[in-house]
Order: structure tokens, then C-alpha cells, then sequence
């Protein structure tokens, strides 16, 4: 009975966060403020749902089992017969009584194990969420009173009517903010030479956050996810409450007049330092977290988002919206209806479903596709990963490879990752259509660093002036830095969109990813769009992209089902432009020092760039997505092919992880 107990609960708890889930794309219209508080409110019924399923009447809906009855079911003890006492014992001897052999085996207990499982995970996130607490006091504890903040501290406790503490640190490197009961607000030292506009920016950020009471609801998020560690979708939550938190608090800094570009700069001015050493303890609110900068950028330099504040009324409502949903769900108990039918279990070697009529899949290919991916993998422990191959001539997807935690998934059209490095192929087309840079220039890299608009752009090494083709060849950040500031940012944004970045391609299901809606020209954020830094996409939108290239300037949709008649074209680019980049991808790979040289393929000509992303995960450690995308033979592209990893071992990228794989699949690809 306990078992079945916490197998409801958890059934419920699940249908609760699945609904909540689901009505984020209906919420998609409404301010950050909005579906922060449905989703805190949700994570807290996950927490009081068992509770509240415990006292209330149970309402029972009959459903069909899961499991049919089965008939003649022989119990355990049936399969040991009693053993017969001696035939005509031996005469003064008595018998003693047969006593059953018990087999230890028969006493293990499944519903103990599965509690021990429960609580031994539930007290590792719990303990988590205590260090971090922990450390957090800590830090707070050993801080000093901000005395350079206090006429900032008096403007923003005016414009907000909050009262602030503010304490520096020498302990962290980004403004935070902890505490239920007493909020603190945490800056770093480095904050002593900010001027009186950052600072209030940052302290109405924080304060936002004080309002909201983020602090609690991140709280009571740990704790439901300790609870539920099991559940991914409390995960999930927890972490889209993370994101629409600080879209909120930023929203409410823009609404209280703060220059959108302005704030834009500060945010990626302040991630940049916090980006090179310690993290924020979970205990505290972390004002730059890397993983979250570009949708923030984006959102903040929005000109058509609803910034407007949660009212009271409207909270009063969702409270009350929630409450009731969390109590239909705890009074709701299915009561299956039994059959008589015993259904044979499936086999576990059964094969999987064939290829639908109609479909583009071409089963060889993705068969090549399945086992690169499946190697790549494991040489490289990935959690996810996925191996697009189209044909550019009529956007056929020919195999869609996708894997995600160990299974099946399609990570290719609905996953979405920074572009990474891939995109500074369209900077370049982009560029050559404008005609502010020709396929013969020469850019001072700079050595490797170059300080831009107050800010500082890096390379992986030291690059004095390079062509254009030794640019693309070591993936030069500074030198399409210096092209984005010649093309500039809304020319920039325009062509992003005409290679359909920023929408969805046509596949039932597939992800549309993200884009700024606004950049500035010469902005630090226009730089980083270019260089692939916040534009975010699907692997099957990269590869759809570079099909552009292999088409010889036209876009082809990509496609799952087979076209009747010719496949739909889009001219993007003049056909020598084409050209051009697919000239300088080839010859970049050439180059020896370049990070495309293990995609090369003995004796075809292959074209096609690297990318390597970063973010932060949780904890503080860095995320990575590794891929490659290309095509060949350059003459006549028959084939696109992109490979993608998330998440490598040690300093897996794309010059090591996806391009030997693109490499191996090409290879195969044309032996045919």
C-alpha cells in the first residue's frame, strides 16, 4: 500500500507539472512576471499536493488499466511443495515436524528499497540546497557595508519603496541576493569603479527580485525537486522558473526607465567577469548567469515585449487558478476497469517500427547515421547528441539521428543550441552581399584580444592580420567581430532572418530557436550575434542554412515527407556570393592551423565550418556543444551533413568531437 501510495502521488504530482508545462506556450503573450508566478505556484503544489490529496474526498474516474488481470496467476508458495515425512519411521524414533525451507530471497521487501531509493536521493538535492545556504551565510557574514552604494542604495529604495542592504564582497565576482526575511545584496569589489547608473540598474534588478520574493521560490523550487528528483519535468520547472525570474527583473528595470541598450551592456559587461571564476552559492540569486545571457539580451532589447507588472488582482487570480487546479488533481483517483483478456508482454528484442510511406528517410543512411552518432557518443560520454543529413537539392531529410540521456530523441529538429562558430559563415555572406568586405581583405585580429565598445573580444589564440580565408580557417572571433562593425547589427539582424534563423522550418513539431529582435549597429551584442554568441537554432535549421551555400544561393525547406513535383526555392544570396563562401570554407580547411582539418575526406572536396558553444550549467560548471556542418562534394553536393554533441568530456569542441564524425559520415555516405 505504500508503494501504491507514492506511485499516485507522484502520478499526480506529474499530471500537475505537465499541465503547467503545458500552458507556457498559451502564456507565451504575457509578462515574464506572469508565468514566473504560475510557475512557482506550481512547483509549491507539488509540495502540498500529497498533502492535500491525504485530507480531501477522493473523486474516482474509471480508466482503463494499465495492466490487465491475468488468470491463473501461481502464487510464490505454490511453487514449494511440503516435504512428506518418513515412510514407517524406525521404531523409539519420533518424528519431528517438517519445517518449510524459507528462502531469504522471498523476504526482500521492493517497497523498502524504493523508499531508501526516494530518501537517499531526496537528502542529496536537499543537501545541496543546505551548503548552499550554508556558504551563503557565510559570505554574507564575512561582507562589509557597501559605503560607496549608499546614495545609490537611497535612489533605488524611492523608486521601489524597498528598504536595501547593500555588502560587498571579495567572494564573488557578479551582484547577488540571498536572504527570506532580511535580503542582502551582494557586490563584488570590482563594483567599486561602476558608475551611479550600473549600480542603480543592478540594485533595481535585485530589488525586483526581492519583490517577487525569488529568494523563497527558489527555495521552495530546491525543495520540490528534492522531493521529486526523480520527476524531470520538476526539473524543468525549476529551471524555466530560473529563466522568467530574471526576465522579470529585468523587464522591471526597463520599466522603470532604464535605456534598454544601455542595460543590455551592463548585463554582458558584468557576465564577462563572472564568466572567468566563481560561482554564485545556491543560496543566492546570481545576477549573469552565462547559460541565461543570450535569451536575456534578446528579451531586453525587445522592443514589443509586455513588460508590464503583475497586478495584484491578476495574482489573486493565478493563485487562485492554481489552488483550484491542485485540488481537483488531489481529489482525482482513476479506478481501473479490469479485463479478462491476458495480453502476452511485448518481446524486448522486438524491431523498431518500419520507415512510414512517404517518408524521406532513406534507411541506409540513417543507419550510418545511427551507428556514427552511437560512437561518437560513447568515445565521447555526450548526454545528447544528433547527425542531420540532408540533400540540398530538394531538402530532404535523409536521416535524422538523435539521442538524449542514452535514448531515442529528436534532439535535430526539436533541441535548440547556440550556433557557436557555424554562423560566422552567414556573417561573411551577409557581408559580401553589402560589399563591405571582399574575399581578398586583410583584418588586424589584434593579436587575440580587442577591446570593443568597452568590452573584450577574444580569440583561442594570438592572430595578427589574417585574409579572410585564415580568418574562417582558425575561427577567428575578433576578425568577424570587425566585419559585424563594418556590415553593422540591423543589416546583420536582416540576414539572419532571410536564412530563416529565428523561425520555424515547416516540420510538425520542429523548433524555431531564438534571435535578437533588435541590434544596435556597433554594439557589443551585434558583435556577438555575428560570431554566433546569442543567435540560437535547431541542428536541422544550421543544416538547412549551409544548404543555401550547396544550392549555389537558393533555400530549400527541409522536409520529412517527400515533395509531389519540384522542391519550393527562396534566392537568398547572388550565386558568386555562394561561391565565394563555399571557396573559403573549402580552402579554410586546407589550412593547418585550421579547426576544421579532421573533416577532411580523402579525395572529395568537402566544405563546411566548426562551432563551438558554451554555457553554464548548473553548479557552475560549463556546458559545451560540440558540431560540424557541411557539405560535399563541393562540385555537386549530393549531401549537407551536421553533427552535434552536447556536452563532451573534458575539452571535447567541434575540431575534435563532430568533425572526425562528419568525416566518417561523409566518407560512408559517398562509398555508395
Amino acid at each position: 500500500m505504500l508503494i501504491q501510495g507514492l506511485l499516485v502521488d507522484a502520478v499526480r504530482v506529474a499530471i500537475l507539472l505537465g499541465l503547467t508545462l503545458a500552458a507556457m506556450p498559451l502564456l507565451r503573450r504575457s509578462s515574464s512576471a506572469t508565468r514566473r508566478l504560475v510557475l512557482a505556484l506550481a512547483l509549491g503544489g507539488a509540495l502540498v499536493l500529497p498533502l492535500v490529496s491525504a485530507v480531501v474526498p477522493a473523486w474516482r474516474v474509471e480508466a482503463p488499466s494499465a495492466v490487465t488481470s491475468l488468470r491463473g496467476v501461481v502464487t510464490t508458495e505454490a511453487l514449494v511443495a511440503p516435504e512428506k515425512p518418513a515412510a514407517n519411521p524406525p521404531s523409539g524414533e519420533v518424528t519431528a515436524p517438517v519445517v518449510p525451507r524459507v528462502d531469504v530471497a522471498r523476504r526482500f521487501d521492493p517497497a523498502a528499497l524504493l523508499v531508501g531509493a526516494w530518501v537517499f536521493g531526496a537528502l542529496l538535492v536537499l543537501a545541496r540546497l543546505v551548503v548552499g545556504l550554508v556558504r551563503t551565510r557565510g559570505i554574507v557574514r564575512r561582507a562589509t557595508p557597501a559605503r560607496a552604494w549608499a546614495l545609490t542604495a537611497a535612489r533605488a529604495e524611492r523608486a521601489t519603496g524597498l528598504r536595501v542592504t547593500v555588502r560587498m564582497t571579495g567572494e564573488l565576482d557578479a551582484p547577488a541576493v540571498t536572504g527570506v526575511l532580511a535580503p542582502v545584496v551582494l557586490v563584488p569589489r570590482a563594483s567599486a569603479s561602476w558608475g551611479d547608473d550600473r549600480r542603480y540598474a543592478v540594485l533595481l534588478h535585485e530589488l525586483a527580485h526581492v519583490r517577487q520574493r525569488d529568494c523563497l521560490a527558489q527555495v521552495v523550487a530546491q525543495v520540490a525537486c528534492a522531493v521529486n528528483w526523480f520527476d524531470p519535468l520538476a526539473w524543468i520547472l525549476a529551471r524555466r522558473l530560473r529563466v522568467e525570474r530574471e526576465l522579470a527583473a529585468d523587464d522591471a528595470v526597463v520599466a522603470a526607465g532604464t535605456r534598454a541598450t544601455t542595460y543590455a551592456e551592463d548585463l554582458l559587461a558584468i557576465a564577462d567577469v563572472a564568466s572567468i571564476s566563481r560561482d554564485v552559492p545556491l543560496g543566492a540569486l546570481g545576477m549573469a548567469e552565462r547559460s541565461q545571457l543570450a535569451t536575456r539580451v534578446t528579451a531586453i532589447v525587445s522592443a514589443n515585449r509586455p513588460r508590464r507588472p503583475l497586478t495584484r488582482v491578476r495574482a489573486a487570480l493565478l493563485v487562485a487558478s492554481l489552488a483550484g487546479l491542485v485540488l481537483v488533481v488531489a481529489c482525482t483517483s482513476a479506478t481501473p476497469i479490469k479485463t479478462d483478456v491476458t495480453t502476452p508482454a511485448p518481446s524486448p528484442l522486438a524491431a523498431p517500427p518500419p520507415v512510414t510511406v512517404g517518408s524521406t528517410i532513406d534507411p541506409r543512411i540513417q543507419t550510418i547515421a545511427d551507428e556514427e552518432l552511437d560512437r561518437t557518443l560513447a568515445e565521447w560520454q555526450g548526454v545528447a547528441g544528433a547527425i542531420v543529413v540532408l540533400d540540398p537539392s530538394t531538402g530532404e531529410v535523409l536521416a535524422n539521428a538523435g539521442r538524449a540521456h542514452g535514448a531515442r530523441a529528436d534532439v535535430g529538429a526539436r533541441s535548440v543550441y547556440l550556433t557557436g562558430s557555424t554562423m560566422k559563415a552567414f556573417t561573411l555572406a551577409a557581408a559580401l552581399e553589402e560589399g563591405v568586405v571582399s574575399p581578398t581583405d586583410r583584418i588586424d585580429c589584434e593579436n587575440g584580444a580587442w577591446t570593443y565598445q568597452g568590452k573584450v573580444m577574444r580569440d583561442n589564440g594570438q592572430n595578427g592580420v589574417l585574409t579572410v580565408t585564415e580568418m574562417m580557417a582558425v575561427s577567428s572571433n575578433v576578425g568577424f567581430a570587425k566585419v559585424v562593425d563594418r556590415l553593422g547589427g540591423e543589416r546583420l539582424q536582416r540576414w539572419m532572418r532571410a536564412f530563416h534563423f529565428g523561425t520555424a522550418p515547416g516540420i510538425e513539431g520542429a523548433a524555431a530557436g531564438s534571435m535578437p529582435e533588435l541590434i544596435e549597429d556597433h554594439s557589443f551584442a551585434a558583435a556577438l550575434a555575428g560570431i554566433g554568441g546569442v543567435v540560437t537554432a535547431s541542428p536541422l535549421q544550421v543544416a538547412a542554412a549551409y544548404g543555401v551555400l550547396a544550392n549555389g544561393g537558393a533555400y530549400v525547406p527541409p522536409t520529412l515527407t517527400r515533395r509531389h513535383g519540384p522542391a519550393p526555392r527562396e534566392t537568398i544570396l547572388k550565386a558568386e556570393t555562394a561561391r565565394a563562401v563555399t571557396t573559403i570554407l573549402e580552402n579554410a580547411l586546407g589550412s593547418e592551423h585550421s579547426t576544421g582539418t579532421r573533416a577532411r575526406v580523402a579525395g572529395v572536396r568537402v566544405a563546411g565550418k566548426t562551432g563551438t558553444a558554451s554555457w553554464e550549467l548548473p553548479g557552475g560548471r560549463e556546458g559545451v556543444y560540440a558540431s560540424f556542418v557541411g557539405f560535399a562534394p563541393v562540385e555537386a553536393p549530393r549531401f549537407v551533413v551536421l553533427v552535434g554533441v552536447e556536452q563532451p568530456r573534458e575539452d571535447g569542441g567541434g575540431p575534435t568531437v563532430a568533425a572526425p564524425a562528419f568525416a566518417r559520415v561523409t566518407t560512408r555516405l559517398l562509398e555508395r
